[in-house]
């Protein structure tokens, strides 16, 4: 288990919270596509590929903040 983050730092929705296992949902689905309809792994899968990209946006967001903005061009 990971450790939990020092004392005054920011925490991280998708990595210090239950949401992370939001990552695994396609594995899942996987587990059990000989007992569940398709649509269910499908939708596991988009269930998957929705906390990669929410935490990729959130990432970008962040790594954004800390560059200054660009000077305006005339």
């Amino acid at each position: 288990m990971a450790e939990p983050p020092p004392r005054g730092a920011e925490r991280d929705l998708f990595r210090d919270t239950w949401v992370r296992y939001l990552g695994y949902a396609n594995e899942v689905g996987e587990a059990f596509r000989s007992l569940v309809p398709a649509a269910v792994v499908w939708l596991s899968y988009g269930v998957s590929s929705s906390y990669v990209l929410a935490d990729a946006i959130d990432k970008g967001k962040k790594a954004g903040d800390d560059f200054p903005p660009l000077p305006l061009l005339d």
